[in-house]
């Protein structure tokens, strides 16, 4: 195979529905996550703190090795963010055995119940060209993917 033949086997896997797909979901992602950094924003939260904190909310108690698998986040990354939301007093880190329990301080309470309604219309704008079927078959394809 020439380095010629190889190049046009690239340009043509490059334009196969995989790797479109791919970019394009790339994309996407990461507009609509800059949409909601910059809608986060002026609350002083980033993306990623308002999940930890949305997800404290649902799981109070949870320790910090369950919420870190329901935010997929590795354990170093887990206890990074939890300090951090700590040391702002948004939540506190109560030793249970040889792990830590999370909860949400009232300044938590607080900035999570100003941020949602926030998240909630975005994701309701950033969604609206699709009516209620077509968002049901798009979970369904995200699901195949998992």
């Amino acid at each position: 195979m020439t380095d010629e033949t190889a190049a046009t086997d690239l340009d043509e896997a490059l334009r196969r529905p995989p790797i479109r797909l791919w970019r394009r979901l790339v994309r996407l992602t990461q507009t609509k996550l800059k949409e909601v950094e910059d809608a986060l924003a002026p609350l002083g939260l980033s993306a990623t703190e308002f999940d930890l904190l949305a997800v404290v909310r649902a799981h109070e108690g949870a320790t910090q090795q369950e919420l870190a698998q329901r935010l997929l986040f590795s354990e170093a990354n887990m206890t990074y963010h939890a300090q951090r939301l700590c040391h702002r007093g948004l939540i506190r880190r109560e030793p249970s055995g040889k792990t830590k329990r999370l909860s949400l301080t009232p300044a938590g309470q607080e900035l999570i119940d100003r941020a949602l309604p926030t998240v909630v219309e975005l994701h309701g704008r950033q969604f609206a060209a699709m009516n209620a079927d077509q968002l049901r078959q798009f979970d369904e394809l995200l699901r195949l993917l998992r």
